[in-house]
């Protein structure tokens, strides 16, 4: 079995995972790439993987003619899942619900920020302002919905569950609630539940499902003074929408982490608007290599290949009909 390792991040993957994953599969042939390694070279190696590791330029799945399993080490597989040059045979496993801490963090962070006009007390500190932003909003006593209450959602609605009235979570369809929720809904309800929201939490992967979801309509449903915050995929909200909205003098604050387009272009009116927090897609990074996302998504990753050497069943399998993780 040839394995091949992508790793887009400067430093690599360290010791520690390489001897779990020599150890995991100890007869495979497994191939750090060489992001110098170009043209024939390149394409020989990726010409002889049966199985990926990490995400990688979904342009080169052409060249992985062999390959039977792709193992990411990242959430949300949407660009290979509906490539077209993805072979119908081949399994891929995304990273199993092990960025729901961090991502969820970072959410959070976000919703506070917004409420308490952190944003705009770090504009003023450049200014040598000393100006007092009212009136301020808070995360207690408000009704909350989590839009994509999966692993992240249901983290993030945990860690706001002390402080919150209500919280809504919204799955492809209603189902009976449970903790850390007060209601759960399906997408279909979301409608009726917004104009009750003071704080939407955005959380879903991309699908056909989901894009476009959050358009102006919706947007337009929500209280006046709402926050939003989208950790989850860029496509759900589109771009024009928002600024439309933004522009009716709507909503508290966005926090976006994810964009419809990406990297967000120089030109783009979201880097002016007041309003905006914006991260870079930067939620999940935790990749220090002795982090605990790091080192839960190191264990999946040899636990699947292993399995995967000794033909059992894998964890993380994502469905490439629904986009979502199967269970």
């Amino acid at each position: 079995m040839n394995i091949l390792v992508f790793c887009p991040f400067p430093e690599g993957f360290g010791e520690r995972f390489q001897n779990k994953l020599a150890e995991a599969v100890p007869d495979a042939h497994i191939e750090y790439a060489d992001r110098e390694k170009q043209g024939e070279a390149r394409i020989r190696m990726l010409e002889a993987a049966d199985v990926t590791v990490g995400y990688f330029d979904p342009n080169d799945m052409k060249y992985l003619k062999n390959v039977k399993l792709m193992q990411f080490d990242i959430e949300g597989v949407d660009a290979y899942i509906h490539h077209p040059d993805l072979p119908e045979n081949v399994i891929v496993c995304n990273a199993g619900g092990n960025y729901n801490n961090i991502v969820a963090e970072h959410a959070v962070s976000l919703v506070y920020a917004l409420c308490r006009d952190l944003h705009l007390y770090a504009e003023n500190k450049l200014q040598h302002r000393w100006y007092r932003v009212i009136p301020d909003k808070t995360v207690e006593d408000s009704t909350i919905m989590i839009l994509g209450a999966g692993a992240i959602g249901t983290t993030a609605a945990t860690l706001l569950r002390p402080l919150a009235k209500k919280i809504i979570g919204v799955r492809r369809t209603a189902g009976e609630a449970h903790a850390p929720y007060d209601e759960m809904i399906g997408l279909c309800e979301v409608d009726e539940k917004l104009p009750e929201t003071d704080i939407l939490i955005c959380a879903l992967p991309g699908t056909e499902e989901t894009k476009g979801f959050l358009a102006k309509e919706k947007m337009r449903k929500l209280r006046e003074d709402a926050v939003i915050v989208n950790v989850g995929r860029g496509s759900l909200i589109p771009t024009a929408d928002l600024l439309e909205v933004l522009k009716e003098g709507k909503l508290r604050g966005i926090g976006l982490d994810v964009m419809e387009t990406e990297p967000l272009p120089e030109d783009s009116p979201l880097w002016d608007c007041e309003k905006l927090i914006l991260t870079p897609h930067a939620a999940g990074n935790a990749m220090a290599q002795d982090s605990p996302t790091y080192l839960r998504i190191t264990d999946l990753i040899c636990e699947n290949l292993k399995a995967y050497s000794e033909g059992r069943p894998l964890k993380a399998r994502v469905s490439r009909k629904t986009g979502y993780r199967e269970k």
